[in-house]
């Protein structure tokens, strides 16, 4: 057997092994979906902080004449007459 051949010869089953682990991964997916993917770990995640969402934000600095200062991020700030420095003025 020449080099030609053992080369054509290896060359092809790496070329089916290669479908072949392809295929296993499609069927993998198709069963199992993404779910130890971190996408879906980031997902559940975002389900849990949604959850915390509807609690009041903390401030995160006063200003010089005593309003707190909240971040752009905060959905629910607490109303202004629970701030203890609202009620010191």
């Amino acid at each position: 057997m020449n080099f030609s051949a053992i080369f054509h010869q290896f060359a092809t089953w790496t070329f089916r092994a290669a479908i072949a682990g392809g295929l296993v991964g499609v069927v993998y997916f198709a069963f199992r979906g993404d779910a130890d993917m971190p996408g879906a770990q980031l997902v559940t995640a975002q389900h849990a902080a949604s959850v915390s969402d509807a609690l009041p934000c903390q401030p995160i600095g006063q200003m010089a004449n005593g309003e707190l200062v909240y971040s752009m991020d905060c959905v629910s700030p607490p109303l202004e007459s629970a701030s203890p420095t609202a009620n010191a003025n």
